[in-house]
């Protein structure tokens, strides 16, 4: 028997109303560590999603001329949601959000009015309780990862970033792994290069300039060194994945590197635990 939605979801809701600006929605991904957001009607009833990865394409593309504060989440949430009640399964609540991409799901009560959320971090909880040894990492792992080296630019990075399915980058010197890019780090670039931005993307230069000394400013871009999370914790691939998610929940992270003799072999995301979560009865099934 599965375990409960109702185990695993977070009872406390960080949301938005529909008429708030993005630089609200912003502001509280900022001051709380999030990355999504709820948006819910004068009723408290579900009525979409904001995440800061929208935020970002937003202004990037759909609004590049105007103001954070001049565009309402409405105008950008992703209103193609779909909720679960406290009493399903945490299989159902995986399959949900592979079948539809969904970053969270709204919990609600029998009026539809939200309880509460589950995210994937809950979802790897339960992992975590009910799977213990049930599954070797090369067994969900995905053998498939994008690759960027330390000198790419953030724009190439950017790129790669997006086509990726889970929205993680491994960063290479060489043939030799320095470090991880995720999605979030793409989206908050500028937000924490902020202190260092002028050692980073500005330097002076004095040149001579019709008899006087005069300062010129040049301009170069961040690159993958510059953004990405140095010296990633790994995990091998005979190694229990249910210590592998517990690695991911207490460190705060969304990835591992699968690294055999010193090989990067593989890469492990939420996504894949959650797939192993939803297919363990057919597994089962297969193997009887």
């Amino acid at each position: 028997m599965y375990p409960r939605v109702s185990r695993y979801m977070k009872r406390q809701v960080y949301s938005v109303d529909p008429k708030d600006s993005l630089d609200t929605a912003r502001s509280i991904m900022l001051a709380r560590s999030i990355s999504k957001l709820v948006v819910v009607d004068g009723e408290g009833r579900p009525i979409g999603v904001i995440t800061a990865y929208d935020i970002a394409r937003a202004l990037a593309y759909k609004y590049p001329s105007r103001t954070i504060d001049s565009i309402t989440v409405e105008d950008v949430m992703n209103t193609n949601i779909i909720s679960i009640t406290p009493s399903k399964s945490v299989k159902s609540a995986a399959l949900i959000m592979l079948k539809h991409n969904m970053p969270l799901l709204p919990v609600v009560d029998d009026e539809g009015r939200i309880q509460g959320v589950l995210t994937k971090s809950g979802l790897l909880r339960a992992f975590i309780e009910h799977f213990s040894n049930a599954y070797k990492v090369e067994d969900v792992m995905r053998r498939h990862y994008t690759r960027a080296y330390r000198g790419h630019s953030i724009i190439h990075v950017a790129k790669l970033v997006e086509l990726d399915s889970s929205g993680k980058v491994l960063v290479f010197d060489g043939d030799k792994l320095v470090g991880i890019i995720a999605r979030r780090d793409i989206i908050f670039a500028f937000t924490r290069l902020q202190g260092a931005y002028k050692r980073v993307a500005r330097s002076s230069r004095a040149a001579v300039y019709r008899g006087q000394i005069v300062t010129s400013r040049i301009y170069t871009i961040a690159l993958a060194e510059d953004i990405m999370t140095p010296n990633p914790i790994t995990v091998g691939p005979l190694e229990d994945s249910a210590r592998a998610a517990d690695i991911m929940l207490s460190e705060g992270i969304g990835s591992l590197p699968v690294v055999d003799n010193e090989r990067v072999v593989g890469i492990l995301t939420k996504l894949e635990i959650l797939e192993a979560l939803a297919a363990w009865r057919r597994r089962v099934a297969a193997s009887s």
